[in-house]
């Protein structure tokens, strides 16, 4: 379970002027997720130590690279015996469960901040956005449904 979230360092840049930008019209953009620095900490949270896990994730605007948002941090996870999960994680045996829990909740908690950052510096979008597409309801249809012209 993770107990704490901290984010000490938000970066991000722009290198191609707005003048420019509109002429880039495949823009590739790439997440490099970076777990590391594992320690075991107590957290004032929890009377049980827990395992903190540092985090650099960076979401890149590639072809060519015209700017890049990147956060870094710790995470706190708690639940199960925080100096095994350490020593399997250095040996190279991580736990995936508690890997996907702390990557997960990283990007749970970053997205919507990614989100107001690339919108701010007139960057696509820093992850997918839902497209919409009414469709004009199909002739000899049940017209009795009131769904027929919301489903896209």
């Amino acid at each position: 379970m993770i107990i704490g979230f901290t984010i000490n360092k938000i970066e991000s840049a722009r290198h191609v002027p707005l003048e420019e930008l509109s002429k880039y019209k495949n823009i590739n953009v790439n997440y490099d997720l970076n777990l590391r620095n594992l320690s075991v900490v107590k957290s004032p949270a929890v009377p049980e130590k827990v395992l903190r896990v540092e985090y650099t994730v960076t979401i890149n605007y590639l072809n060519p690279s015209i700017g890049y948002i990147r956060f870094e941090g710790y995470c706190d996870h708690a639940g199960g015996d925080a100096e095994k999960a350490f020593k399997d994680w250095e040996s190279g045996k991580a736990d995936t469960g508690i890997q996907n829990e702390v990557a997960n909740n990283m990007m749970v908690r970053i997205t919507p901040l990614a989100m107001l950052l690339s919108q701010n510096l007139n960057l696509p979008p820093a992850v997918p956005v839902p497209v919409i597409n009414f469709q004009k309801p199909e002739a000899g249809g049940a017209k009795d449904d009131k769904f027929d012209f919301y489903h896209a």
